[in-house]
């Protein structure tokens, strides 16, 4: 169960939206908050004091947030000023804190720094092995702190590797706060690297080819389903044909009412990066739902 929460900001409302979920989580178990933000580096060119009006600024801001969310949480609330590279402070923080769950915004635009939540989102998820919770704002984000979020049906995509198994655990943590179902996906690629699909007999392989590989999946699912099911679990299962595969995740969690998605990532990047990596990626610019990612240590 959580027990330390930590949640970056940049000094935007962007950011905060990260709060009332946060709020929502700290009621349920009781756990501290450690409310963060980075000061970057300064320029050589700035003038003496933009160092420490910068830093007068930040500790304004975090103790007003503080205030802000009165008695809101169940636990603690902390508040804690870095400087130097966002990710690698973020990463310190989190390991000196002994964070459980770390929770932020997909994007924001701070006053002190570079619009950093978005990119800071994508690249301290390729290096951290902690849990982190993606809440995408809006567009108008609320001026509220109040826990206002409940989850009722968790997408669980998997893909047959122990690594995308990983993630099952810690979901169904989280859902069982909240009396959540679960909804386990597999998604199987159309197989396009076989012969032209305008001649007959490729049609009827290619088909023969995905029915097996739709079968293997549901089988593979129900597996892990009834595990869930023997512990008083909620589960139904899905597998899907569809060409990309976070398409198809973020398609399924829409049609299927999912209000949350875990899921497992590799964290490569580069020309390294694996199936789940880069699927991790597009579902986490194009759902509109909150994102569980975690990222084992391999």
């Amino acid at each position: 169960m959580y027990s330390q929460i930590l949640v970056p900001l940049d000094g935007s409302r962007f950011a905060e939206s990260a709060l009332p979920v946060t709020l929502g989580l700290s009621r349920r178990t009781g756990a501290r908050i450690h409310l963060v933000t980075v000061q970057e580096p300064i320029p050589s060119f700035a003038y003496d004091e933009w160092e420490s009006a910068a830093t007068e600024w930040s500790d304004r801001y975090l103790q007003n947030v503080v205030e802000r969310m009165g008695d809101l949480a169940g636990g603690e609330v902390t508040t804690h000023l870095r400087s130097g590279h966002v990710v690698e402070a973020l990463e310190d923080e989190a390991e000196t804190r002994k964070a459980d769950l770390v929770v932020m915004a997909t994007h924001g635009r701070g006053l002190l720094s570079r619009a950093w939540l978005g990119s800071v989102a994508a690249s301290f998820i390729h290096h951290t092995q902690r849990p982190v919770l993606l809440v995408r704002p809006a567009t108008d984000p609320p001026s509220s702190f109040a826990p206002d979020r409940t989850f009722s049906r968790i997408l669980i995509p998997l893909d047959g590797s122990k690594l995308s198994e990983s993630v099952l655990d810690r979901a169904v943590e989280l859902g069982t706060l909240f009396g959540a179902t679960y909804h386990l996906l597999r998604v199987v690629p159309y197989p396009m690297d076989l012969s032209s699909s305008y001649l007959p007999h490729t049609v009827q392989v290619n088909q023969q080819v995905v029915n097996e590989a739709r079968e293997s999946a549901e089988q593979y699912l129900e597996e892990h389903a009834a595990r869930l099911r023997g512990n008083g679990h909620t589960v139904t299962v899905a597998a899907r044909v569809v060409p990309q595969p976070g398409h198809g995740i973020v398609s399924e969690a829409e049609s299927e009412g999912c209000d949350f998605i875990a899921m497992a990532t590799h964290g490569r990047t580069g020309l390294t990066r694996a199936f789940l990596g880069s699927t991790a990626d597009k579902v986490l610019r194009a759902a509109h739902v909150p994102l569980l990612i975690y990222r084992p240590g391999l």
